[in-house]
Order: C-alpha cells, then structure tokens, then sequence
C-alpha cells in the first residue's frame, strides 16, 4: 500500500533527530502482565490470532449449538455445508472488494457467511458485509464516495514533533460511528445469536502479536460501552502505522489500569482465516457427536491488492528506496498469508478460494483514496464476480509445482 508513502518518508530525515527523542506519555501494561490483561467490564471477546484459543473454542462450539435446522444446507450424507469469507487490508484498493461483493450478489451466487473476518479495510466492510446482501448499498456508498477528506486530515510538520503519526483520523472515526448506529450493532448481536460469527484482528503493537477480537460478542454484551469499543477496534485495524494514530485500549490486570497500543491488523498479517486457533472437528464432533459426517466447508479470501509484484524503476533517493522495500515486504507478507492458509485448508478439507485484483490492472491514479480510481476498481470488482473464472483455486506459484507432480 503506497498511502502516505513518499510524504512519510520524504520529512523522515529532517525529522529524525527531534522524533527519536521525543516521546508522547502513556501508561503501557509492563511486559510480564501482557498476556493478562483485559478489557474492563467485558469477558471472553479476543485471544491472540496464530494459537489455539480456549475462549475462541468454545465460541465456534457454541455457534453450532445456535444455528437452527435448515439455518445452513445439508449435503446429501446428512453434513452440514459451512462458508467463510475472509477479506484483507488493502486501503483504497478496499473498493474493489466491495463492488466483487456486490456483483457477488447480483450473480446470486453468493453464500451465506458462517464466518467473516476482516483486518484493516476488510474490517472496515467486514461488518456490513456479515449482515448481508440487503447491506450492500451501504457497502457501495462507503467505497465510491469516500476521499481523503472523508479518511484523514494532514496535520502541520511542525505538529509532528508532538504527535504519534502523519494524519488525524477524526474523519474516518466519523464515517465508523455513523456506519455502527445502534441498530446496526443490535442486527450484528442478533447475528451472533443465530450462531453466525464476526472475527476482527488488531495488532498489539507492545506484545507483536494478532490480537483477534469477536464482534458479536462486543455488540450482545448490553455493555454500555459496547458500541464506542466496537467502533475503536475497527479504527484500530485500519490505523495504518506511522500514517495514522495507533488506538489506545483501557485494559485492566489484578485491578490496576493501563492502556494497549493497537495499530492495523495488517502489520502481523494480511489475512486470516482462523490461524490455528480452533479445532473444527472437534468442536464438530463435541455437537454432533463422533459418527456425524464432516461438514463439507468454503473458504473464500477477498485479496483487495495485486499479489505479483509490479516492475518499476527506483529512484536513488532515500524515501523511494523504504518506500519501494515496504510494498514489497507487505506483498511478501500478503502470499505467506495464503500458503499457510491453504496449508490449513488442505490439512482440514476446507474448500480453498481466493480472488485478488488482476495483475494487469493499470490504475488510472495513485493518489491516495482517490475517488474516480475508487469508482474503477468497484466496477471491476462487481463484472468480476460475474465471470466463471474469478475464483483461484490454489495460491500464485503453488501451481506449477502442483503440475510438476
């Protein structure tokens, strides 16, 4: 992602000496109590992403416990047919991944989500997009109207001195809090209840690690805090880091309060599906007993970014050079996240899909959240989803080696 990318790096030098020195007050959890702390007034809403997790366990066995006959569709050996969406950072670029949904719908073809997760502006969507269909007109406005002045407000240089990032999201914390009404919160919760499940991921910048938070159970909790929290966490992972300002979290261990730093769930990983933290079968067999059919389940990752990496000439100056290093790594990251996540899949017999943005796509600009470019990818994310060929059914590369066999 090249947001901010040439003005970040560009004031990084003139900046250094003072920055390095500088640093804004908090009250951090100390390390040895990190993996203790907790939220204050709520229990059992996130573990970290990339472990089995007993609270995220127990929630996917419940979740089955919930679901009503006919809620999901039988095959003809009596198992359950599960679908997943998994949708991933991307910025801008969010918008193509909005209009494939929407054309996903109007090709009739799309499921219902069992599970959704989002990290970064898949989190953004996530929501919207767990309600279903009947909200896509909401998820089209969000990703054709939106532009840098709905997004973030540039803060003076001289501010920077005093400040934890390049830009004020008080804009894109707005467009949050008018998205989440209180009825948007209630129909997740009410969700929730049916035994679908909403899975967000955060990074905690002070532990390094994907801190994934479960959405239903925020928005059901009846906390009076429950939808500012829930509208925080969806900031925090798409608060880009360096870019905009991290999200502090008031967490409390043995009854004394610190804060957590949260920044975009894209900086740990791209995507995620459930990473290691669940074992479906045998939540599936604590429901249905031992001799119940394996569920015939779907996964399907919404890439919103190209995963080729594009060739281009770099200019030998410093802010081209990081700038050009970082989108490379974020790329590297992005294909790592999906060999281990087939890897899962083909461990479990989980049905692989994945769509990104063609590599032959020529972006007619490359300014940030710019909206006519916005507008392009949604088009060509909805007649995409139309076509018969969308779908990839095994990562970039894997292929060949496959056909080598």
């Amino acid at each position: 992602m090249l947001l901010y990318q040439k003005k970040v790096f560009g004031v990084f030098v003139f900046l250094f000496v003072f920055l390095c020195g500088c640093s804004l007050p908090r009250n951090p959890v100390p390390v040895s109590d990190i993996s203790r702390a907790q939220i204050s007034g709520f229990e059992d809403i996130r573990d970290w992403g990339g472990e089995h997790s007993e609270i995220f366990q127990r929630d996917i066995v419940e979740s089955m416990r919930q679901e009503k006959e006919g809620e999901f569709p039988r095959n003809p050996d009596g198992s359950l047919n599960y679908h997943a969406l998994a949708l991933s950072g991307g910025g801008e670029n969010g918008a193509f991944g909005a209009g494939f949904l929407c054309g996903w719908t109007k090709s009739g073809n799309r499921p219902n989500f069992k599970l959704v997760t989002g990290i970064s502006t898949g989190s953004l969507m996530a929501p919207i997009v767990f309600l279903g269909p009947e909200y896509d007109a909401q998820l089209k406005e969000a990703y054709t109207t939106a532009n840098i002045k709905t997004v973030y407000k540039e803060r003076n240089i001289l501010s920077l001195l005093w400040s934890d990032s390049f830009a004020d999201t008080a804009p894109l914390h707005h467009s949050i809090v008018s998205q989440i009404t209180p009825e948007v919160l209630e129909a997740i919760a009410v969700k929730h209840s049916q035994g679908y499940r909403l899975y967000i991921g955060t990074t905690d910048m002070d532990a390094g690690r994907l801190m994934v938070w479960n959405m239903g159970v925020i928005a059901g909790s009846g906390h009076p805090d429950a939808r500012e929290l829930f509208g925080d966490i969806l900031l925090a992972s798409a608060s880009i880091p360096g870019a905009f300002p991290p999200m502090f979290f008031d967490v409390e261990v043995d009854g004394v309060h610190y804060d957590e730093m949260h920044s975009d769930g894209n900086t740990t990983t791209n995507v995620f599906f459930h990473g290691f933290m669940l074992d479906l079968a045998a939540a599936r067999r604590e429901v249905f007993g031992a001799d119940a059919p394996a569920t015939a389940s779907s996964l399907y990752i919404m890439r919103d970014g190209r995963l080729a990496a594009t060739e281009k000439q770099v200019k030998r100056r410093l802010p081209n050079i990081i700038g050009r290093a970082l989108s490379l790594v974020t790329t590297a990251q992005a294909r790592g996240d999906l060999y281990r996540i087939y890897a899962i899949t083909q461990k479990e017999g989980i049905d692989f899909n994945y769509v990104d943005i063609p590599d032959d796509y020529v972006p007619v600009s490359t300014k940030a959240f710019d909206t006519v470019e916005m507008n392009n990818l949604f088009e060509m994310g909805f007649k995409l989803a139309g076509s018969k060929d969308s779908w990839h059914k095994i990562p970039p590369g894997l292929g060949l080696i496959e056909a080598a066999k």
